[in-house]
């Protein structure tokens, strides 16, 4: 296992958790507290600028100063921000979290994909596998995070801030003695599987790529999104106990989780646009069904699960065509995916949040899905049209 995955997905991981024990802890304090589907999504949409920001500006830094010395920095100044998660009392508290956590993630991430996207390609690994071993673990650390999340906030916070605490300063002190020991590589070995190409590569129209999958993973991931910050609040107006919501909104991580296990194992749409276009259609239509069911505990959940779904597809297409560069710019191509990730984080629950305000149902947010795929569709067929083209 260890010539799989090393200590920088570990870390993909255990800050995935991090991320989603506090996404559905504010998420579900602003429900507890009887903030509107609006304030929320204002909440959320507030946070997700921020990581924007944090994305562009500091995920291009591992380029010029190191990836190791920046995240070693990186978690020690998110350790500190950290204690102040004990005081919580007032929605104004959610809102200094939301900008504190985002601007850490919104370095993080871009700083991790670019670590491992440079190190392991000059270590021979092919970038498929790179890309396919990093979604699974942080994808992974999504479904334990959002599960507890909303438990522990309401029974035992002080578990998540002292888990985030613990993992910060630990991971400050091994990436220091890392950077002593290899500098800014990663030592390997990796396994001889992990150098096999999955795949060509239409590198002379990577950028068109990059453009279309982009824009998809930014409509599709809405959808996700609406799902992980508002239904939290749609849930329990149905009677659930805010504390057992996360069993049913974990849902939406699973069906990322699974989505990327069955990508990894089927490697079909590398380098195949039309097959990866009915891939998105399959999921979107699944997910889209849902939405129109009745209103019960296992609907919510499968809704979630589809919507989970429509997220990592795109996802994985979109980080993979970005993150395959023949330039050194990884980091800055992580900032740009990270960038995209915040976008959506932040108009996903702001725009879901209008529509719920309107018609507090489920069926409300696969109206505004039907919109969002119905400009996917058409985004889709002019990429794929405009490649065979030329």
């Amino acid at each position: 296992m260890k010539r799989y995955f090393h200590a920088f997905n570990f870390y993909a991981f255990s800050f995935s958790i991090l991320l989603y024990l506090l996404t559905s802890a504010i998420n579900t304090k602003a429900a507890y507290w009887g903030l509107s589907y609006i304030e929320i999504g204002l909440i959320n949409f507030l946070g997700c600028a921020f990581y924007v920001v944090s994305a562009l500006i500091f995920g291009r830094m591992g380029d010029k100063v190191g990836f190791k010395r920046s995240l070693s920095n990186g978690m020690f100044l998110m350790a500190i921000s950290l204690a102040f998660g004990f005081f919580w009392a007032l929605p104004i508290h959610l809102v200094i979290s939301v900008i504190g956590m985002n601007v850490f993630f919104g370095f993080f991430f871009p700083s991790i994909e670019g670590l491992l996207s440079k190190s392991e390609k000059a270590a021979g690994v092919d970038p498929a596998a790179t890309v396919i071993r990093f979604v699974l673990s942080w994808s992974a650390g999504n479904v334990v995070g959002m599960a507890f999340g909303p438990f522990l906030i309401q029974k035992h916070p002080v578990a998540v801030f002292s888990y985030g605490i613990t993992l910060c300063l630990i991971g400050t002190l091994h990436i220091r003695s890392h950077i002593k020991r290899y500098g800014e590589i990663l030592p390997g070995p990796f396994h001889d599987r992990l150098k096999n190409s999955l795949g060509e590569i239409d590198f002379p129209k990577i950028k068109e790529y990059r453009r279309v999958y982009r824009f998809t993973f930014l409509l599709a991931g809405i959808i996700y999104t609406s799902g992980m910050a508002l239904f939290p609040k749609l849930i329990s107006s149905t009677g659930i106990p805010l504390e057992n919501v996360g069993f049913l909104t974990v849902g939406a991580n699973i069906g990322v989780f699974l989505s990327f296990v069955f990508m990894s194992f089927f490697r079909f749409w590398v380098g195949s646009p039309r097959i990866s276009f009915l891939t998105m259609i399959a999921v979107f239509g699944a997910a889209l069904l849902t939405f129109f069911l009745p209103e019960t505990a296992l609907t919510f959940f499968l809704a979630t699960l589809f919507s989970g779904a429509t997220y990592a597809v795109p996802y994985i297409f979109a980080i993979f065509y970005g993150l395959n560069s023949r330039d050194d710019d990884h980091g800055k191509q992580g900032g740009i995916h990270e960038s995209m990730v915040g976008i959506i984080f932040g108009v996903g629950p702001l725009i879901g949040g209008y529509f719920l305000q309107i018609w507090a149902s489920l069926r409300s947010i696969g109206l505004m899905s039907i919109g969002l795929i119905i400009i996917v569709i058409v985004s889709q067929m002019t990429f794929i049209r405009k490649i065979s083209s030329e």
